[in-house]
């Protein structure tokens, strides 16, 4: 009995979620279709008139969702086992969303060559009509301004998730901790934690305050206190790229020369420590549950004790262990976001550009649904490091739009093995000191033996 509820919770709320991706996180079907051309019929002159343009995009109410959830029901039963052909395919460039995406759908990116950049890295720059740096940033800006926050979406967007989030918790206390209830949950959790995220760049909402407040209310869900948050990430932004300034996000920090050149007990500590079999499971462990105790003890305990005494030490425990995968699903989604070749890296502060930061050090990874319900849009990573005001349920669309106009020629997509053989990247090659001058060599990231050797790195 508690398995047959475990699985009908689960399969209601993927048919609710099903409609609701629909409304809100960019499909096109309907009509009312974003009116851009496609790249194929753009130069630069056409690109900053097509700009200028509005564009509307076709969505349904929320009473449309519900009615039209149940209808979906037949394909949440097979959600599970889409979600598991969508990652043994892949997600591949090419295989693009509605709308927006489908004009660009057949249309074969033209061979790049490679030029120095304004911020001494390499760059992949198609012949015909570049934009110049100002152009290209203008263009973008024109972009993303269309996508800021929208208070609708987000209420609707925050009410998925409380649906989500309540559903979890039921299915874990009712299957008595079953595996696939403590991934729901643990997936929820990332989802939670991008809104927190999005909450503390004060993006989520239109109201600055509503946003503070998000973010305190979530810093018990996600075990980590805003504050802390706020100090931390906004640094990241701001010095991304930059080698001279410590970046408390990045999951690789040295090259082979450096550690060819440390001493022998950082060479073996590292070597343990950094391996990606271990890496993973402990980072997530030590982020969420460790790091500074006296700063965010308190507000990692609040809610497990909570379940504790509502639900039972069994449904805590395994509350926990779903917090815990969460952390560890987590740390991958940081270290995919800016640890996929090729490496944005510069050893001047002068010669780091934020530009080149978003669309060269930041990746893009198309999600598929169901997957994409909880990834929350932070796999466009290039479009948020270029404009932290795009919250997670508009990121989407607004990929799905710059693509349509060709933006994104300098970003390299990442497809599903390549993502996951970037997921053993432990160390770079190279100097970082790469310049318009063609000194120095080109960061790389690479594996470890014997990872590389099976080919577990991404070239």
């Amino acid at each position: 009995m508690a398995r047959l509820l475990f699985w009908c919770a689960g399969c209601l709320v993927i048919s609710v979620g099903l409609r609701w991706q629909h409304c809100y996180t960019g499909s096109f079907r309907r009509a009312g279709r974003l009116r851009v051309p496609g790249p194929e019929a753009l130069g630069a002159p056409q690109l900053r008139e097509a700009l200028g343009a509005e564009g509307t995009l076709g969505s349904s109410s929320l009473s449309q969702s519900f009615s039209g959830a149940w209808a979906a029901w037949p394909w949440a039963v097979a959600a599970g086992g889409a979600c598991a052909l969508a990652l043994r395919r892949g997600c591949r460039p090419n295989q693009l969303v509605d709308g927006q995406r489908g004009q660009a759908r057949g249309i074969r990116r033209r061979q790049a060559s490679f030029s120095a950049s304004e911020a001494g890295m390499a760059v992949a720059t198609e012949a015909p009509a570049a934009l110049t740096p100002a152009e290209e940033r203008g263009a973008l800006a024109k972009l993303v301004s269309k996508w800021r926050c929208n208070d609708n979406e987000a209420w609707a967007s925050l009410g998925m998730t409380v649906l989500l989030y309540g559903a979890a918790v039921f299915s874990l206390h009712v299957s008595g901790g079953h595996w696939a209830a403590v991934l729901f949950l643990a997936l929820t959790l990332v989802r939670s934690f991008i809104q927190f995220h999005d909450a503390a760049h004060l993006s989520y909402f239109e109201d600055a305050g509503s946003n503070r407040n998000l973010a305190r209310v979530l810093q018990f869900f996600v075990n980590y206190s805003f504050d802390e948050w706020d100090s931390v990430h906004n640094s990241h932004h701001a010095h991304f790229g930059d080698s001279t300034v410590r970046d408390a996000s990045l999951t690789i920090w040295f090259s082979e020369k450096e550690l060819s050149e440390a001493p022998w007990y950082v060479r073996i500590g590292h070597r343990i420590i950094r391996d990606p079999l271990l890496f993973y499971p402990l980072a997530g462990f030590f982020v969420f549950f460790v790091n500074k105790p006296l700063q965010q003890g308190g507000y990692r305990v609040v809610l497990p004790l909570l379940v504790w005494a509502l639900l039972g030490p069994q449904t805590a425990i395994s509350y926990l262990l779903a917090a815990w995968l969460g952390g560890v699903l987590g740390v991958m989604c940081f270290h995919l976001q800016h640890h996929c070749n090729s490496a944005y890296r510069v050893e001047e502060s002068s010669s780091r550009s934020s530009l080149d930061a978003a669309l060269l050090g930041s990746t893009r990874i198309p999600v598929p649904f169901p997957l994409s319900l909880f990834s929350y849009g932070i796999e466009y990573h290039h479009v948020h490091h270029f404009d932290v005001r795009v919250p997670g349920y508009r990121l989407q669309k607004c990929d799905a739009e710059g693509e349509a106009l060709g933006l994104w020629s300098r970003v390299r997509t990442i497809d599903g093995m390549a993502a996951f053989k970037s997921l053993f990247h432990s160390q770079f090659e190279g100097s970082r000191k790469f310049n318009s001058q063609g000194e120095g060599q080109l960061p790389r990231f690479t594996s470890f033996w014997p990872y590389s050797a099976l080919g577990l790195q991404d070239t």
